[in-house]
């Protein structure tokens, strides 16, 4: 079954911005090998359909398990390898013998390339090596994704689908690694709420049909996020306005573009925004 990702997640991803490029396999006559990858944007993601990889990032080691991904934040020290010991750079030969013998370079890994927006480490708070879930087991959307663009022969359309496939594996690795303040599930109704883009939820209109009293709501939205129900939906909406100006587009049109007056009253509303907490612990 194809996951179901949350309104809230995917209103943080679509606010934060992401872009994904579709993977290429490694291909390596040698069983053992060490890639050090070069995606061109903020994350590399990796997948395997049939055999383990360990993933280096500094000083981080991790073991993802065949049918399993990873989404690596770029750093010079980031490698993929067949084992945890460095080798060679996987290699092939310019030509076989026979023609079979070129499917034996097929390793089933797949590298790529993902660009999440200057916020994303504020509203997503992924670790440096973020792995689909539960670790040491396959994911179904990550093995059909694979063999999916197995089965894709180049034709005219194909890159548009092997886009998507990549980005279903990158979104999987998100689904699996939700920020802290998406992990009290007795909340994923409001926030799917809080978090539409029209927003301007009253406390009645979040809670409608959701078995919660505004206190305990107050109580659990300060427990889990660090904010007030309301000082969330402001963070949330100050998202795009933030990204917008990190991006270096002219305040002026950011103000008309998200609804300000003025640039004076957009600059006031973002002094009053009050970041979720990010450092509460994920769940082991």
């Amino acid at each position: 079954m194809l996951l179901a990702m949350g309104d809230a997640l995917r209103a943080l991803i679509d606010a934060v911005g992401l872009e994904v490029g579709s993977g290429q396999e490694i291909r390596s006559d040698d069983d053992l090998w060490t890639l050090d990858p070069d995606p061109g944007g903020t994350h590399a993601w990796v997948a395997s359909l049939r055999r383990p990889v360990w993933v280096r990032h500094d000083d981080t080691l991790v073991f993802v398990e065949a049918g399993g991904a990873a989404l690596v934040e770029q750093h010079p020290t980031m490698s993929i390898g067949s084992d945890p010991e460095r080798h060679g750079p996987p290699r092939t030969a310019s030509s076989y013998d026979f023609p079979h013998e070129a499917l034996f370079a097929d390793t089933g890994v797949v590298v790529g390339s993902a660009s999440l927006g200057p916020l994303a480490a504020e509203a997503l708070a992924l670790p440096p090596i973020a792995t689909t879930q539960p670790a040491g087991f396959p994911s179904a959307d990550v093995v059909l994704a694979l063999r999916h663009v197995g089965h894709l022969d180049g034709g005219r359309w194909h890159g548009v689908q092997q886009d998507a496939l990549a980005r279903l594996v990158v979104t999987t690795v998100l689904h699996d690694n939700p920020p802290p303040l998406l992990r009290d599930n007795s909340l994923a109704r409001v926030l799917d709420r809080l978090f539409e883009p029209a927003g301007g939820h009253s406390t009645a209109d979040l809670l409608d049909g959701v078995r919660m009293s505004p206190r305990t709501l107050k109580r659990r939205c300060f427990e889990t996020t660090g904010c007030t129900q309301a000082q969330l939906g402001r963070w949330f909406r100050s998202l795009g306005v933030r990204s917008a100006l990190t991006r270096g587009d002219r305040p002026a049109e950011v103000a008309a573009r998200f609804g300000f007056s003025t640039t004076a009253s957009m600059r006031r509303a973002l002094q009053r925004v009050h970041a979720p907490d990010t450092d509460i612990p994920r769940p082991i």
